[in-house]
Parts: C-alpha cells; structure tokens; sequence
C-alpha cells in the first residue's frame, strides 16, 4: 500500500522517524490520523532480510503516551495477574495471539516466507508460532501498546479490552483535538 504525502508526514511525526514495512493503516482516529499501523512480517534490507514480529503496531502519540502511564503504574504485572487468575481471560489470550500469529503468516510475501524458512528456521519458527508482539508464552504479556493495538484492529484481546477499560476510567474519552495535536501539530 501507497501512503500518502500526509499519512507519511504524520507517522514519520509519530514515530519519530520514517516509517517501514508498512502494509497499511489499520485503524485512524476520529481526526483521521493513523493510529495503528499493519507492518509486513518480513523485513528485507537491501540483499538482506529478517523478520518484523510486531505486526499491529500503535501510532498514536496520545494513546502511547497514556499506556505509558499505565505501564509506569505496573499495569503489565497487574494485567498479568488478572488473566492468570481467570481461565477465560487466559483462553482467550491464547487465542488472540494464535490469531495474531496466523495473521502475520497470511501477510508475509510466501516466496520471502518460503526462503526465510530454508535459510533461517529459527526466525521463521519465531514469526510462525510467536503471538503478540513476539511473544513465545501464550500466557503472557510484554506491553500494553501492542495488545491495544492488536485490541483496536480485532476485538479478541483481551488484554487490550483491559486496557481500553483502563484508559477510559483514567483519562475518559480521547478527545481528537488533543490527540490531533500531537500527530499533526498546531501548524496545520
């Protein structure tokens, strides 16, 4: 996918730096900013190539920032117990980072997928069977942002759905001026 002039200029603003491997834009805010991006899962740099395991990836500068916060707080330790103290939450953990790994298989290039596999078998198995944001262990967590990403582009996550709990009792509704703000500036 062709990002814009604009979605360029935002994400490069996001992120601090150019975006890559972007397949597209999951998910704007209701200013029409990118807030989650759809990376492809295979990276390649020139005659070199590796993987890209975070496939749902948080933009947003407002919702990053409060996250942060939450994950300042010991959010993640907090969530952590929470899901394995309820085997509901834990089933359906497992079962969002199965679909966030199938996901990221069905968006890799199948001949670069087919290639990383017979020259290196680790990564493919990483890319093949890890879950959110790489994680090997279904039952865990390695950050917030990458769950609520997940969360914003396929409901399932339940540690996202926390997550958007969280923010809502603490910060309210995200307002688009001052989320805009951040991504486009006061200049435009």
């Amino acid at each position: 996918m062709k990002l814009t002039q604009k979605q360029l200029k935002i994400l490069t603003k996001q992120l601090g730096r150019e975006p890559r491997n972007v397949a597209e834009i999951a998910k704007q805010c209701a200013a029409g900013c990118p807030q989650v991006i759809i990376t492809k899962p295979i990276l390649v740099k020139g005659d070199s190539f590796g993987i890209f395991p975070t496939t749902f990836w948080l933009t947003c500068s407002e919702l990053n920032y409060r996250i942060g916060r939450l994950e300042g707080e010991g959010m993640v330790q907090k969530v952590q117990k929470k899901i394995k103290s309820d085997q509901k939450l834990a089933d359906k953990l497992k079962q969002a980072h199965q679909n966030y790994a199938k996901q990221r298989v069905e968006l890799a290039d199948q001949q670069l997928l087919a290639r990383l596999k017979e020259e290196n078998e680790g990564q493919f198995n990483v890319l093949k069977r890890s879950g959110v944001g790489g994680i090997m262990d279904f039952g865990g967590i390695k950050c917030l942002h990458t769950h609520y990403a997940h969360y914003l582009v396929d409901s399932i996550n339940p540690v996202g759905q926390i997550v958007d709990d969280l923010l809502q009792d603490r910060f309210g509704t995200l307002d688009s001026k001052d989320c805009s703000s951040k991504c486009i500036g006061e200049e435009e």
